[in-house]
């Protein structure tokens, strides 16, 4: 048997041994004796918007299930001082000396280029459904949550006016299977390391600080959680598989719809034959009325890059949530790691990529140049309830994603992407959320010299964004 096929049977293996001799507990349940749904809210709060809320909820008890229907109902308008990547999710502004084109065949300077944005694109739907009959002392459930974040086809036939048309987008789905102070979750949800992501209604579908600090992925996984109490403190171990998933465009890797996936973000990170793998340790208290946690975690992956050449895929990342008082919590991550294109690191920078040079046989004459990017940067954020009744908070923080420099080759040229930001959120009534957010984007390029050595710094692209937002939450 091959032996990466074994490793990974080996590590599969252990999870479910793993799992398989947790000591037997009875089945949480409610007031009444029944059991409880379960909770599948992330340790590490704050939890809004998106997921399930923790006190009025729209559910019901259908025959031997308990189901839970939630939601946010999101519109954003947003104007931009400058043409950003991404548009209605801004990731980093275009250099200003740049130019966009418009379709008279005029150009304007990126930096002149003012946009305006509506959209309610990332509204979630979720379902939430947990079995009343715990099997063998194992509560299963199962949840479901989109948004309308997908492809958006235009049909100049029956839409002449070229109107676009967004399509629902799976965020996560996986069965949860809870016994005691074990937790088996398969499906896809968040990966396991770096699991905060910067309070924001502007950025629900990616979040905010995606290519600027903030590592994040929705991917299929099989993981394993134990969460133990000791006193008031508590430990959570978590472990597991993830789909190895690259998808860099410099390596035009993305699998073609004549080959055998149809999966244009499959790349050829399944062609290394092993999954991501991924770990991570927390630990929680409670301190001035709020739990703290400090966690750490590891990921490592191949990609298959070449015929007998794979890159590795490594990551280290912290989080913590820090109550400092019981008016101000801190929040953030931060992270080190290399060729990490599948998290949105690097400013989405994987490996920096020479095509080889070829004669007119299709013979090598130049071999291609291939480099594994560093990268390191993380986020901050600080959280203030301006009101007791937390009606009225306020947000504020920065990140920063800062690959190095010397592992860049020509065509890979994003050198560091910083912002900064604050928002204010007011509760309108339980359910009803207005937010103002502005932030603030610094993006820097490298040069390269003819002989392909690196230069000094490059163009760089500075911009405004604000961002009001209407939440309706379920």
């Amino acid at each position: 048997m091959n032996l990466r096929v074994r490793r990974t049977t080996f590590l599969l293996a252990a999870l479910a041994s793993l799992a398989a001799s947790a000591i037997a507990q009875p089945a949480q349940t409610d007031s009444s004796g029944a059991p409880a749904a379960v909770d599948h809210t992330p340790p590490d709060g704050p939890y809004y918007p998106g997921l399930p809320k923790s006190k009025t909820r729209l559910q019901a008890t259908l025959g031997d299930f308990t189901v839970r229907f939630y939601g946010t109902l999101l519109l954003n308008i947003s104007t931009a001082g400058t043409a950003q990547v991404g548009q209605d999710v801004p990731l980093w502004p275009l250099p200003g000396s740049s130019n966009v084109t418009f379709p008279d065949g005029t150009t304007k300077r990126a930096g002149l280029v003012h946009d305006t944005i509506f959209t309610a694109r990332q509204s979630i739907l979720g379902l939430q459904v947990t079995s009343a009959k715990p099997v063998a002392g194992w509560t299963a459930s199962g949840l479901a949550e989109m948004d309308f974040f997908g492809s958006r086809p235009i049909d100049p036939t029956l839409q002449p006016q070229d109107r676009v048309l967004n399509q629902p987008r799976l965020r996560r789905a996986y069965l949860q299977l809870d016994k005691g102070t074990w937790k088996i979750v398969a499906g896809q949800d968040k990966m396991i390391i770096a699991p905060l992501d910067p309070i924001s209604l502007s950025h629900v579908a990616i979040p905010l600080g995606a290519s600027a600090g903030d590592l994040w992925a929705w991917l299929p996984q099989v993981r394993v959680e134990n969460r133990e109490k000791f006193g008031n403190t508590t430990t959570l171990f978590q472990a597991g598989v993830l789909r190895p998933s690259f998808g860099d465009p410099r390596l035009s890797d993305q699998a073609a719809l004549t080959g055998n996936a149809i999966d244009s973000f499959s790349g050829f990170g399944e062609r290394s034959g092993q999954p991501f793998y991924q770990a991570r340790v927390a630990v929680s208290h409670p301190i001035n009325g709020r739990n703290a946690t400090v966690g750490a975690g590891g990921h490592y992956g191949r990609e298959q890059v070449g015929a007998n050449r794979e890159i590795d895929s490594w990551a280290f990342a912290l989080d913590a949530t820090l109550p400092v008082s019981s008016r101000f919590i801190f929040r953030g991550e931060g992270f080190a790691g290399s060729n990490l294109v599948p998290f949105d690191g690097g400013i989405i920078q994987g490996i920096a990529f020479v095509a080889p040079l070829l004669n007119a046989s299709g013979a090598i004459l130049t071999p291609a140049k291939i480099k594994k990017i560093g990268a390191g940067g993380g986020w901050v954020e600080g959280i203030v309830p301006l009101t007791l009744d937390n009606k009225n908070v306020f947000y504020a923080g920065a990140g920063t994603d800062d690959p190095r420099d010397r592992d860049l080759l020509p065509g890979s040229t994003r050198s560091k992407n910083s912002f900064v930001w604050a928002s204010y959120f007011r509760k309108l009534g339980p359910d009803v959320t207005a937010a103002v957010e502005w932030s603030f984007w610094d993006f820097r390029t490298r040069t390269f010299t003819t002989a392909g050595a690196l230069g000094p710094r490059g163009t760089s692209g500075r911009g405004n964004v604000i961002n009001i937002a209407l939440a309706y939450q379920f």
